[in-house]
């Protein structure tokens, strides 16, 4: 396949002007294109009701492990979204063609499903104590093609082990000319304990967020080295506004996580909103290297602004390169230029943010300033502060890595 054909499959949530950007500075990078993989809710065949949970446990390691691969994959959000298009529960048993609708409607190359049962012992009643049966399968939306079944048996204990090793197989099939190694798979730290696996579950689907800050912490005091739950505690901790909260959860992340980039981007958002300006640009400057997107580089541009340093306005420049018509970047970068007495430029800047948004009072107040030439003194009003992105685009961080990194290297 060509580099071009590989380029015009990057989806719609990157810019024109971001795939030029991707394009001049990676073209030769990665020889393989990349695919879009969807995976849904397991279904539940058994007649437990109180293991619903399951399903999306393994949904949710099958994500994780073929993001880590560098496969493509739509998150939990971009799923409900189409589960809400279709009018759908996301947890039901669905005829082909409602399967091969939900991939089309989310433009998903493939789509992996599947259900699960459980038994018990005779004699016993305790869940704990089941068998359970996995059973998994692919549709190639691109040829219309079904995969063989991927199977997967043994005690509810070992769940994470099966889904492991159900992850293993599902990318031998994705990607059969890959080298993955099984053992990489079956290392202890990704070996999870299953209570501690249900109570991260509960808390990913519980709709209230006193529920999810139980559930999750459970999940973390039941096994210390399950990052999941810590990186979802952290989002809590944002939400809330707790910076401090927030960046001791997500300093729990490490590196070789698929979320380790995000975790990164919202320790960047923590310590600026703490006021630890230096801290913030080296998270984001960390993140600009391997997530090279418009939202990196103006928050970056904003702790820098806030540091005084000339580099913001450069980092803006690269925002806005990416984006020419987002009011935030030419909100910034007509701040930073006026911050630095580039009043012509900050003026041009801010008027076609006004051209957009006539309503913007603080552009309003800072194209006054910069006409007037006050770049700031000690008998002048405070310049307003920078406008941030607080949401990190991983869909698109997830295709820009996969075009950028081989895959089967685990």
């Amino acid at each position: 396949m060509t580099k071009l054909y590989v380029l015009s499959r990057m989806k719609k949530t990157l810019t024109m002007r971001r795939l030029l950007f991707i394009a001049a500075t990676f073209l030769f990078a990665s020889p393989m294109h990349p695919a879009t993989v969807l995976v849904l809710q397991f279904h539940n065949n058994s007649q437990y009701s109180d293991l619903y949970w399951v399903g999306e446990s393994i949904a949710e390691t099958l994500m994780n492990e073929f993001a880590a691969a560098n496969e493509i994959v739509l998150d939990r959000e971009s799923r409900a979204e189409g589960m809400r298009r279709l009018s759908l529960k996301s947890d039901a048993l669905f005829t082909k063609a409602t399967l091969i609708k939900v991939g089309q409607t989310l433009d998903a190359d493939y789509i992996c499903y599947g259900t699960y049962d459980a038994k018990l012992p005779n004699g016993n009643s305790q869940l704990r104590d089941s068998s359970i049966q996995i059973s998994a399968r692919f549709i190639d939306l691109r040829k219309m093609h079904d995969s063989p079944e991927l199977s997967e048996a043994g005690k509810l204990t070992d769940l994470s082990r099966l889904e492991e090793h159900l992850a293993w197989g599902s990318l031998t099939y994705l990607e059969p000319r890959a080298n993955f190694a099984l053992q990489r798979f079956m290392i202890p730290q990704k070996l999870t304990r299953v209570d501690a696996e249900e109570s991260y579950v509960r808390g990913l689907l519980s709709p209230n967020k006193e529920q999810q800050q139980k559930w999750l912490t459970q999940a973390v005091a039941l096994d210390r080295q399950f990052a999941a739950p810590a990186f979802e505690l952290g989002q809590l901790a944002l939400d809330r506004k707790d910076a401090h909260q927030a960046l001791q959860w997500f300093q729990h992340i490490p590196a070789n996580d698929p979320k380790y980039a995000n975790a990164r981007f919202k320790m960047g958002l923590s310590a600026y909103a703490a006021g630890d300006y230096a801290a913030s640009a080296s998270y984001f400057r960390e993140v600009a290297k391997t997530a090279p997107m418009n939202e990196v580089y103006n928050n970056l541009g904003a702790a820098e602004n806030r540091l005084s340093l000339p580099s913001a306005v450069d980092d803006f420049r690269r925002a806005l390169d990416g984006d020419r018509n987002d009011a935030v970047y030419l909100f910034n970068l007509g701040l930073a230029l006026l911050k630095n007495k580039s009043f012509d430029e900050a003026s041009k800047r801010v008027t076609e943010l006004l051209a957009r948004d006539p309503d913007d009072a603080e552009a309003r107040a800072l194209l006054d300033r910069a006409e007037r030439h006050d770049a700031g003194s000690a008998n002048s009003e405070p310049l307003p502060p920078e406008r941030l992105k607080d949401n990190f685009d991983e869909a698109a961080f997830r295709e820009l890595k996969a075009m950028l990194q081989p895959k089967g290297r685990l």
